[in-house]
């Protein structure tokens, strides 16, 4: 474990037997994740498996249309997201993979995914001490596999937020190498009214964990070059959301997270101590 940046923390892991290890506990982990730090994890997922969902993703997508109402949460879809959230205000393009129903996939595709998305989903329960699967579960929160492409020339999403509970810890592998595959775009936060940008701080094969409700975006690929949506060049990124789609949703106002909670926190305490 070592501190790469002020608020950045990279951990060693290793992959053993489909189980993501850090080299400290789990809890230690969640513990510097929720002082908040950006964790960054080097998973050990080789990259030929990496490489290889992306490559999936896109044959897929090629054979299958891309989706164009609104989202439904219950199929496997790709919509060329290029909008400003209607909430948060957050503008957004990039072309994002969803496969909320990724178990109805044929074996090799699916097989691919879960190469890639079981050491998630059990390195996520690991963390928050859940033990859930992937499926759909109408009424409750379920996880939401995704696979991200942002392409260079200027894909982007805005600064957004989400509610910390049930997620607790948001997760974001990275299916490419950036200096390689691309050379612009990061994904920022804001700690302690700091800026915290980890563009060039991960690798592939690392996977960033950040507290939830910090207020996150993704920063600008290049617009030296030239944009294209069949172009499979740019950021490749998997991540794991676990939500209710028909819960509430992330508050307009942006929310202090875990600087209100240690405020109160501190008023209770010196409120006991008089």
């Amino acid at each position: 474990m070592k501190e790469a940046a002020k608020y950045i923390i990279k951990v060693d892991a290793e992959l053993k037997d489909g189980v993501i290890v850090p080299e400290i506990p789990y809890e230690e982990v969640m513990r510097l994740v929720n002082e908040p730090n950006i964790v960054i994890v080097k998973t050990g997922i080789p990259a030929e498996k990496l490489t290889k969902v992306i490559e999936g993703t896109r044959a897929w997508a090629a054979e299958t249309p891309l989706a164009e109402g609104p989202d439904t949460f219950d199929n496997n879809q790709h919509k060329q997201r290029l909008h400003i959230a209607k909430i948060q205000q957050a503008p957004q393009l990039f072309h994002d993979h969803t496969f909320d129903a990724m178990l109805d996939l044929d074996d090799e595709f699916k097989q691919t995914l879960l190469e890639v998305f079981n050491p998630m989903r059990g390195f996520w329960n690991n963390l928050t001490g859940n033990n859930e699967e992937f499926g759909i579960h109408k009424g409750a929160p379920y996880f939401h596999p995704q696979v991200t492409h942002y392409p260079l020339g200027g894909s982007f999403f805005g600064r957004h937020w989400h509610p910390l509970n049930p997620q607790k810890v948001g997760m974001i592998l990275a299916l490419n190498q950036y200096g390689r595959e691309y050379n612009s775009g990061g994904t920022g936060y804001v700690i302690n009214d700091h800026i915290v940008e980890t563009e060039g701080y991960q690798d592939m094969g690392d996977m960033i964990l950040f507290r939830y409700d910090l207020p996150h975006w993704v920063s600008p690929s290049s617009f030296a070059d030239r944009f294209s949506w069949d172009d499979p060049a740019g950021r490749w990124v998997s991540i794991l959301p676990f939500y209710n789609p028909w819960g509430t949703p992330a508050a307009k106002d942006e929310p202090q997270g875990w600087k209100t909670q240690i405020q109160n926190a501190k008023a209770a305490t010196s409120e006991a101590a008089v």
